[in-house]
């Protein structure tokens, strides 16, 4: 095997339908002088010995680990203290790299030495109804706001990277992923690393196809959770990270006071109208743009970015009234 330049960390559980096609994005790429670790947390659906099965016979470059915690930190943290190559990207199983992904990577941070990490932008895909729904509003402005690494953008620093490649000593510098933080730990190192004066960049030339929760409830589960735990990450760098990830708890706020309003102060239902006639017209438009590209599946664009803006709002209300940042219970 040529000495890897790149480790590519990907945390796996019950992965069986996608881990081989996240593998072989990675062993297919342009860029050969790599080694993917697979991090397993203890999968009961094969996909550990597919794992296996591509190592031992097919591609020395894949490596498997174990983490028996089965939590997504941990998995991070085991393959980084594993990994041999000079840069460190982190991945997910749920994804496919475009065949530059390391190229593009690599391109990237020998263009910008000031960077501590970069990272591209995801094309959300599913092969589902539902998913393709969810894909559509996880791509949307309207669903995300301008966060780059969703909707695209111009090359440039950054908040956040997504599937981050890390230079090796930024891991010596600042540490690892925080163990406490189960949801939210790659927020939580670059809010870190950003903390700390380092510069995150954001080229959309790296790009990966990224397959979205495939039913509503997964995604609602997601995004409540994103939202619960956001602010264990405001809390513990000091800083918030963007106002966008405040916007759906203020959406929240204002449904409920508008609700409140119209019933017990008739002067404040005109308004409250508008807000809510505002934001149904703005996603609507949002949903006429993804049609050429999502379908009819489209058709569930608006309840379903709604009910993730809700479910995010509320996470967020839930985690202000909570204390500490642990999220081991």
């Amino acid at each position: 095997m040529p000495s890897p330049l790149v480790s590519i960390v990907i945390a796996c559980r019950n992965e069986a339908r996608y881990i081989e096609p996240c593998i072989r994005g990675f062993l297919n790429g342009t860029v050969r002088e790599i080694e993917v670790l697979v991090v397993d947390g203890d999968s009961d659906d094969g996909s550990a010995a597919i794992v296996e099965r591509i190592a031992a016979t097919e591609d020395s470059r894949v490596r498997l680990l174990h983490n028996p915690a089965r939590r997504t930190p941990m998995a991070f943290n085991i393959g980084i203290r594993a990994a041999q190559g000079r840069f460190i990207s982190i991945f997910g199983a749920h994804s496919v790299p475009a065949p530059d992904w390391v190229a593009a990577n690599l391109r990237t941070l020998a263009e910008h030495p000031e960077a501590a990490a970069v990272g591209g932008v995801l094309n959300t895909i599913s092969h589902t109804f539902i998913g393709k729904a969810i894909a559509a509003a996880l791509s949307s402005p309207f669903g995300v706001g301008n966060v780059r690494f969703r909707v695209g953008g111009q090359p440039g620093p950054t908040d956040t990277v997504v599937f981050g490649c890390y230079r090796r000593e930024v891991f010596d510098k600042y540490g690892l992923f925080d163990e406490n933080f189960l949801t939210n730990q790659d927020d939580e190192l670059n809010l870190r690393l950003v903390s700390n004066g380092e510069i995150l960049y954001f080229d959309p030339a790296i790009r990966l196809d990224y397959n979205a929760r495939p039913t509503w409830g997964k995604a609602l589960d997601q995004y409540w959770r994103y939202g619960r735990y956001k602010l264990n990450v405001f809390r513990k760098n000091g800083r918030i990270g963007s106002w966008r990830q405040l916007a759906p708890a203020a959406w929240t706020a204002f449904l409920l006071f508008a609700a409140v309003g119209a019933v017990f102060v008739p002067a404040l239902r005109v308004p409250a109208l508008l807000g809510v006639a505002a934001y149904l017209a703005v996603g609507i438009v949002a949903m006429f743009a993804k049609i050429p590209r999502y379908g009819l599946a489209c058709l569930l664009f608006l309840p379903v970015a709604a009910s993730i803006h809700l479910a995010y709002g509320i996470g967020t209300w839930q985690g202000l009234f909570e204390t500490g940042y642990t999220q081991r219970h």
